[in-house]
């Protein structure tokens, strides 16, 4: 088809799917990290209710991975810092630093489920141009065994 005739020619038709794939794939990766944030702040959470319980010792983590544990005691259980975004922090008492990662976890929960749908739209158009392009694949197999 010809591009004056309101038709995408095939060449076309193959760079959309490309940037498609390009597309979802960083997607799928934003969603990952958005998924590694909803999981940092229920360990977050989890660690805020061992220093309510009045335990004063805690394993962490040093860094983001998980291969070095250290033992930390002394942990003094009525205040903790927390990210409110940028590079701003707060110390807070551990009732309101709950409060402030729930509110930041609905946050990027519902974040999650907007890139969600906007992954499926893209990975359902993605889809339909690759049967388009089987489908051109198959005719033209044909037509050279009818040759």
């Amino acid at each position: 088809m010809s591009q004056g005739q309101g038709g995408i020619t095939l060449d076309e038709l193959i760079a959309q799917a490309d940037y498609l794939k390009r597309y979802i794939d960083s997607l799928q990766r934003t969603q990952l990290e958005l998924l590694e944030s909803i999981n940092s702040i229920d360990s977050a959470k989890q660690a805020i209710e061992t220093m309510k319980s009045g335990n004063k010792e805690m394993l962490v983590f040093i860094d983001r991975k998980g291969y070095l544990l250290a033992k930390v005691g002394g942990i003094i259980g009525d205040k903790v810092t927390v990210h409110l975004g940028l590079s701003y922090y707060a110390e807070v008492d551990l009732d309101s630093a709950i409060k402030i990662l729930d509110k930041r976890k609905d946050e990027i929960s519902k974040a999650a489920q907007d890139l969600n749908n906007e992954l499926q739209k893209a990975a359902s158009t993605y889809n339909q141009i690759v049967d388009i392009l089987n489908q051109i694949q198959q005719a033209a197999a044909r037509r050279q065994q009818g040759e």
